[in-house]
């Protein structure tokens, strides 16, 4: 169904994680009726001036965006970061350093892959990634390709899953620190899907140190988590978003499946204006 006043502020390229370019995430969107569209590519914003230009075009706004990675003590979360300065040295800077880290962090992986009898080349998973960040899908995808497994969700659940015997994990990164980053840069910040297993003692803890706001629809809440999330946000005074998560795979939700009316792409850019 065509919706005209719809914002997809959670969407996947190429650049890191999905199966489209970014020109055609905003032709998905755009045929898909959504009004703005953010890329929110992981641990990159390589895709966001391909998906700006192509905005201009077929009259999608397009917000800057990235998905960082982030740490609470040991545990993992995914900071949506909007309408920072995208071209920022300081970004390149961290960006470059986060790659490194996931460079490292695959490389380690395959290597217990080895040493458990599973054998994948490195290179393989690096043509995979075709440039962008390597995260574990294009681990997976290689030990699909090689017969080692049937397909991704064998991959994660037997070797390369949290606490799998593959896994290795990630350097950590103070959310505190990658929030105080993305202010500097003129950007919100909120926290991905926290429906899945995000505490709301994990998320007061993130206000603690500035989080602007929480991601309320995701095509895995359910109606009573989109509730209690709503509840969370007008307590804490968060602002709240949306996405579909959409990657572009033939399975999964499409751009434009879940989104946020466009009245709260208006308190985004009001609540960006406070940090520029």
């Amino acid at each position: 169904m065509v919706q005209y006043n719809l914002a997809d502020l959670h969407t996947h390229s190429f650049c890191s994680d999905g199966m489209r370019t970014p020109t055609e995430a905003v032709e998905e969107a755009a045929a898909a009726g959504v009004r703005v569209l953010s890329l929110t590519d992981h641990d990159t914003v390589e895709g966001v001036p391909e998906a700006l230009r192509a905005g201009a075009i077929h009259g999608v706004e397009v917000i800057p965006g990235t998905e960082l990675s982030a740490h609470i003590d040991d545990r993992e979360v995914h900071l949506l970061a909007y309408c920072l300065d995208y071209r920022s040295p300081r970004l390149g800077a961290y960006v470059k350093l986060v790659h490194q880290r996931r460079h490292d962090r695959g490389a380690a992986i395959v290597e217990r892959l080895s040493q458990l009898g599973v054998q994948i080349s490195l290179d393989d998973v690096l043509r995979r990634a075709d440039g962008g960040p390597l995260g574990r899908p294009h681990i997976a995808a290689a030990m699909v390709a090689s017969g080692a497994v049937r397909d991704k969700e064998e991959a994660f659940s037997r070797f390369i899953g949290d606490r799998r015997p593959a896994d290795v994990q990630k350097p950590r990164t103070p959310s505190g620190d990658v929030i105080a980053m993305v202010h500097d840069l003129g950007g919100v910040v909120m926290l991905a899907h926290p429906g899945l297993s995000v505490s709301d003692a994990a998320i007061q803890s993130l206000v603690d140190v500035g989080l602007d706001g929480i991601e309320v629809y995701h095509p895995s809440h359910q109606p009573p988590q989109i509730e209690h999330l709503n509840e969370l946000a007008q307590r804490l005074k968060l602002l709240t978003s949306g996405g579909s998560d959409s990657h572009g795979e033939a399975y999964g939700a499409r751009i434009g499946d879940c989104g946020i009316g466009c009245e709260a792409v208006d308190a985004l850019h009001k609540r960006a204006a406070r940090y520029v």
